[in-house]
């Protein structure tokens, strides 16, 4: 197969942000389309007209190839080939998958003998060789490294001098190209070889963190780069380790990991964090990215708490490695506060839970702004006591009368067991009071006792104030209230249906179906939320399109909520 080159994103200059040198390299972006899916991890891209491997490549899962190549290519035609094609040499005692995969890029060459000793220490010549070979620039003819022990006759002086020129080693008087180079060392080379390749933002941590026992033992110039990678850092270049007790065949515990930063890496644990790289920092547009249109700008998008799976889910179906998409908000700013910056224009649109509250549709008439509101899912209010309250239902009359005029102090006042009742409200500028504002409170407010001794100022931690509420002697069980969907999905998290249980209201139990067909009385939807004077182009109407597709609605049911279509 061969294609021609396809530009998706312009290309991106990218300074080096570890070196003074002045010199940057220009990368762009190119693909393949209509790729068999066998053997798809092993898929590449190389040049058609010398067959020169391309290691920034990977196949996407939606039938492209994608690369990222310096610019000075982006006129050389390429094609698909596939790294399991690759035999390494018979005297080659390594069947490990990143060393295989690397040494048919290119990236590893082995010694004369054709061997790539995946044990053996690496130098830091080794090192810089592996790390330009990735990024697949041209390379300098070595003439003038700028280190007084790299001589222009040996093997390693033109990836040396590359690698200055890329910022991927800092000038110096020396290079000791034969010392071996320490975990911390590598990880910092290559985290400055990807962010010159536009792979990774040195001032932006990962979106997973990765908890390191042993995080004060790495050295200060090395922690952005620990922070960089986060989580995408194999295990290989970490020590791995259990908690006391893990030897009885009972004991349940995770695995956690020292960085031993100053241990020496080897050729092994290179190839790992190089193939991670390759792997996992690319990203790239699905074909659901290209039909939608927003391949090449994301509106930027902020929302309630509950709603921020919901962003997840798309970033990850437009995207190959989504979390780590640079429109990727990470967080949500909660409901009121989102609803702000909507109006005051910091973001192009939100995904809401809830209606906004009263005092956010004063601020938008103050500003001049009109909302309008896009429904992409089903979504509703419920309340939520103790599992052992034998209670099981409201009524909305019950419910207004509790919370305005805490009008109940007994659940045998309303149908219950002989147990004192301790009703928790959200704060006001919360998504779940705006839901109270809308069906309970009619223009009047939360009884000030209950504000004063019973506020939980965190979606979760109403759940968890319930929970603990619950008395014995006296006994006595609480009342709280949250969304539907956030409060089933915080269930993988908290266990919460061991602990609390939804309460029937006018009659009717809240589920997937009572919600969906409208039956159950506080049914609402959740919504995609612009400005209503955004253009019909602009790429938030495209992603409020998008969402009421069928791969929309994927996406609105793989964060756990309850699809429209």
């Amino acid at each position: 197969m061969r294609n021609s080159i396809k530009r998706l994103i312009g290309a991106a200059l990218v300074a080096s942000l570890c070196s003074p040198v002045s010199l940057a390299v220009d990368f762009t972006t190119v693909r393949v389309d209509n790729v068999d899916e066998f053997g798809a991890l092993s898929k590449r891209l190389r040049y058609a007209d010398d067959k020169t491997p391309i290691p920034l490549s990977g196949y996407s899962w939606d039938g492209s190839v994608f690369a990222t190549i310096p610019a000075a290519n982006a006129d050389r035609p390429v094609e698909v080939f596939s790294t399991s094609d690759y035999q390494p040499p018979s005297s080659d005692e390594s069947d490990w998958y990143s060393v295989l995969d690397l040494a048919a890029c290119g990236v590893l060459t082995g010694d004369s003998d054709g061997k790539f000793h995946p044990y053996r220490t690496v130098t830091r010549a080794e090192a810089t060789a592996m790390l330009v070979r990735t990024l697949g620039v041209a390379q300098a003819d070595g003439a003038d490294s700028g280190y007084t022990d790299v001589p222009a006759s040996a093997w390693y002086a033109s990836v040396v001098q590359t690698a200055q020129e890329c910022g991927i080693v800092s000038p110096d008087t020396l290079f000791r190209p034969e010392a071996l180079v320490t975990r911390e060392e590598f990880i910092v080379m290559a985290a400055r070889a990807m962010s010159c390749a536009g792979l990774l933002d040195l001032e932006k941590p990962a979106p997973a963190p990765l908890k390191l026992e042993d995080a004060d033992a790495i050295s200060a110039w090395a922690k952005t780069a620990y922070d960089s990678f986060g989580s995408l850092l194999p295990a290989t270049i970490l020590t791995e380790g259990q908690a006391p007790g893990a030897d009885d065949p009972t004991y349940l515990s995770p695995y956690f990991y020292y960085a031993e930063p100053q241990k020496h890496a080897t050729r092994l644990q290179a190839a790992d964090l190089i193939a991670a790289c390759i792997r996992s920092l690319p990203v790239y547009p699905t074909a659901a990215a290209r039909e939608a249109g927003l391949d090449a700008q994301m509106p930027s998008i902020d929302g309630s708490t509950s709603t921020l799976p919901i962003t997840q889910a798309v970033y990850n179906a437009l995207f190959t490695n989504g979390e780590r998409h640079p429109a990727n908000p990470v967080t949500h700013s909660k409901s009121h506060a989102s609803y702000e910056r909507l109006i005051n224009g910091e973001v192009d649109m939100l995904f809401a839970s809830v209606y906004p509250a009263s005092d956010i549709l004063a601020l938008a008439e103050e500003k001049g702004v009109t909302l309008e509101l896009i429904p992409i899912a089903h979504d509703a209010m419920v309340f939520f006591t103790n599992k052992d309250n034998p209670a099981t239902r409201l009524t909305s009359e019950q419910i207004s009368n509790i919370y305005v005029d805490n009008a109940y102090g007994n659940w045998n006042q309303i149908g219950g067991p002989d147990a004192l009742l301790y009703p928790y409200c959200r704060n006001n500028d919360s998504g779940s009071h705006a839901q109270m504002e809308r069906h309970f409170l009619h223009g009047a407010e939360i009884n000030e006792t209950i504000r004063e001794e019973t506020t939980s100022y965190a979606m979760q931690s109403i759940l968890t104030d319930v929970i603990n509420a619950q008395t014995s002697d006296p006994a006595g069980y609480a009342l709280g209230y949250s969304i539907y969907y956030y409060f089933r999905n915080t269930n993988m998290v908290l266990g919460t249906a061991d602990r609390l249980k939804l309460l029937e209201i006018d009659g009717v139990a809240p589920t997937d179906e009572t919600i969906a067909d409208g039956s159950y009385p506080l049914s609402n939807n959740t919504y995609i939320v612009l400005r209503k004077d955004t253009p019909e182009d602009a790429p938030a109407r495209r992603l409020a399109a998008f969402m009421l597709t069928e791969a929309g609605q994927r996406c609105v049911e793989n964060a756990g909520y309850g699809a429209l279509q």
